[in-house]
């Protein structure tokens, strides 16, 4: 009897072999996971299929999804989207990571994630006109299923009664311990409704996201949630569906437009017909000039849409125009006219510079402050800590300060000159103290820590004078190696305190009157504080003032 050769495989990106026998499979599959793709040619190894049907070691390709957004990438031979809990074993089918598996055994389990705002964060704020991603928590707390919780009324604030809160199952989920990652999807049983607008109201049919958590699994470090648009009929609705928009000036921009209602850049619109069955919308110009007037642009197309006609064919277009010369003639082609659950809907990337989704019981640190030394206090410009922000973290017998340049904003600046990222914290070098004149000295010495330069300079000299309660700096210097002029602080470099906001909160806790707040905010003028100085802490202190609860300024909490 002549037995059936085993069929041989190779990784397309190590060139690894192996047979992919049904026998073998299982072997290495109740082994530990490969920890190299430079093995033996006697030791068996995982090969992983992708839905594209292409199979790869599993060393490889997970090396491949993991980087970036955990677990997600796309097949280097065909650039298909790929998740790695899409991966079967080559031989057996069955899935590399089984789905729905116990929470209780996640380092998540127990723990609720809830949102949180990050200093002056804009991204949240565009998503928050229709309520969707408001009040939004994700619950590894309650048995053994991951549950979506989220606020199911209108006019709900950021605090709400539990009674309030409405629980889902997630029906299909994954978990990745080795990235710390959660994938969840599910579909409402009903679809949820949420208001964007006086009258217009989008529906979502399902839901899901990607979570990647700290290594400590106190706030989730990036990811995307996703609701899916519930499909519409284009009898009811013929403008319902994927287009491309195009007008003299930009474009293109895809749009999705659902029950006549749609979201772009932002705003919301609602798409009416007139007496004549006509489409027409209306949208808000910026308000210029002096007087500041705002004006409404009304786009119109004269196609008619009788009642029970379908719009455009997939591939045809629908010419609009309107009141405004630049925007004379805009036109859409229609992509699609049903909207799939599963591609089109409201996407929002999470990221810790944006807002984060943070553990229920997690407390972060704040940085502290001490009026009378420099030593414990950290110094930002921007309102932001880890955009070369100034941190004196040790004492006048053991001086310790760095530059941290820890902030995700600090990505676009230029790498080192040898081509490396700027290290996270490079500390000074030559340090001297003034306790009386209030004067720091040291040196940034890129060539001795790192054997490179950094836009052509080898060191910074720095000499900065603080205010006498350090909340500020008031003036001095940084020297470039290279530079015939110093950068001025106060002027060029303009820090505050990072703690300068909870300082003036318990000073307005304390004071009885807003006049005694105000002579806080004068005597800064007296300590020597320059005019862009005086500009930052003004604003700083008129939102104290104001009692706004969200902070002007990012900690990097969540980096």
């Amino acid at each position: 009897m002549v037995e059936k050769e085993e069929e041989q495989v190779s990784c397309p990106v190590c060139w690894v072999s192996s047979d992919l026998s049904e026998h073998n499979e299982a072997t290495v599959a109740t082994s530990s996971d490969q920890s190299s793709s430079a093995e033996s040619s006697s030791q068996k190894v995982i090969f992983a299929k992708t839905p594209c049907n292409h199979v790869y070691c599993r060393t490889c390709i997970e090396r491949i999804l993991l980087p970036d957004v955990a677990t997600m990438g796309t097949c280097p031979m065909c650039r298909t989207a790929v998740s790695i809990f899409d991966l079967r074993h080559a031989a057996t089918e069955k899935a590399l990571y089984p789905s729905n598996s116990d929470v209780s055994s996640w380092p998540i389990a127990n723990n609720v994630y809830k949102q949180f705002s990050v200093g002056r964060r804009r991204g949240l704020q565009s998503f928050q006109t229709d309520g969707i991603f408001r009040n939004t928590s994700f619950c590894f707390n309650q048995g053994h299923i991951p549950k979506l919780q989220y606020i199911n009324k209108e006019d709900a604030g950021e605090t709400s009664d539990v009674d309030e809160l409405q629980s889902v199952d997630f029906q299909r989920y994954h978990f990745h311990p080795q990235s710390m990652t959660f994938h969840g999807k599910l579909d409402f049983a009903t679809p949820l409704s949420r208001p964007c607008g006086d009258s217009m109201c989008y529906s979502y049919s399902s839901f899901n996201c990607l979570l990647q958590f700290s290594s400590d699994g106190q706030y989730i470090r990036d990811g995307y949630i996703h609701w899916g648009y519930e499909p519409t009929t284009p009898d009811e609705y013929p403008l319902d569906g994927k287009w491309r928009v195009n007008w003299e000036s930009g474009g293109p921009i895809e749009i999705y437009v659902q029950k006549h209602c749609f979201n772009c850049v932002g705003i919301n619109y609602e798409i009416t017909l007139d007496d004549k069955h006509r489409p027409r919308f209306e949208w808000p110009l910026a308000a210029r000039g002096f007087f500041r007037q705002q004006r409404t642009v009304v786009q119109r197309s004269n196609q008619q849409i009788p009642p029970g006609a379908r719009g455009p064919s997939v591939g045809e277009t629908l010419e609009w125009s309107t009141n405004l010369a630049s925007f004379a003639k805009i036109v859409w082609k229609r992509m699609s006219f049903e909207l799939s659950p599963q591609s089109d809907g409201r996407r929002l990337r999470i990221r810790p510079d944006e807002f984060v989704y943070r553990n229920a019981d997690f407390q972060p640190q704040l940085p502290p402050y001490f009026a009378t030394s420099i030593w414990g206090n950290t110094f930002c410009q921007m309102y932001t800590v880890g955009l070369a922000s100034y941190h004196f973290d040790g004492t006048a017998g053991e001086p310790l300060a760095y530059i941290s340049y820890e902030h995700p904003h600090t990505d676009v600046w230029p790498a080192l000159d040898n081509g490396e990222k700027v290290p996270d914290r490079v500390p000074f070098r030559n340090i001297e103290w003034d306790p009386v004149g209030r004067i720091f000295k040291g040196d940034i010495c890129w060539e001795e820590l790192y054997n490179t330069t950094w836009m052509g300079e080898d060191m910074w000299h720095y000499e900065i004078k603080f205010d006498p309660k350090f909340m500020f700096i008031m003036s001095g210097t940084c020297t470039r190696s290279n530079s015939e002029e110093p950068h001025q602080f106060g002027r060029d470099l303009v820090y505050v305190n990072a703690a300068l906001e909870s300082v003036l909160r318990g000073i307005r806790e304390t004071v009885t009157t807003t006049g005694e707040y105000l002579d806080v905010v004068r005597k800064w003028r007296q300590d020597g504080a320059s005019g862009p100085t005086l500009d930052m802490l003004g604003e700083v202190s008129m939102r104290v003032l104001d009692n706004r609860a969200e902070s002007m300024f990012d900690f990097n909490l969540y980096r």
